[in-house]
């Protein structure tokens, strides 16, 4: 049998599923405090925190994936790590963009997105050249 340790793509895999299940907590809390069962219930700040969730839900999987890959392609334990904590941080400041109402632009959700962008666009260019 052959077996594939992946320590660097675990430590951020362990990270996002902290922030997964805080942002699905979240979500819980705003529902039951305006005693929402299903969907948003037509309140911005409800809608906002089910959005922060499902976001990183669309893309946490994807990048975390991609840097799985490239570590059991020898993709380099710097890169992953870089890869790992502009992942994380990118999520957190996504969450943070969302969950703080801004009327204007907003900057932490920009970048959120944007780093998040970054991650699997490097990995996949990374396995494609390695």
């Amino acid at each position: 049998m052959n077996l594939v340790s992946l320590p660097i793509t675990a430590i951020y895999a362990a990270l996002c599923g902290f922030l997964v299940i805080a942002l699905a907590a979240n979500v819980v809390r705003f529902r039951l405090g305006k005693k929402v069962s299903l969907g948003d219930g037509g309140h911005k700040d409800v809608n906002r925190a089910i959005r922060a969730h499902g976001n990183t839900m669309e893309y946490v999987p994807l990048a975390l994936l991609l840097m799985a890959l490239l570590e059991i392609n020898g993709g380099g334990d710097t890169a992953l790590h870089i890869y790992g904590a502009l992942l994380l941080g990118g999520r957190l400041l996504y969450a943070y963009g969302m969950l703080v109402p801004r009327s204007s632009a907003n900057p932490p959700r920009q970048l959120g997105i944007v780093t998040s962008w970054i991650v699997i666009i490097g990995t996949g260019i990374q396995l494609l050249v390695i």
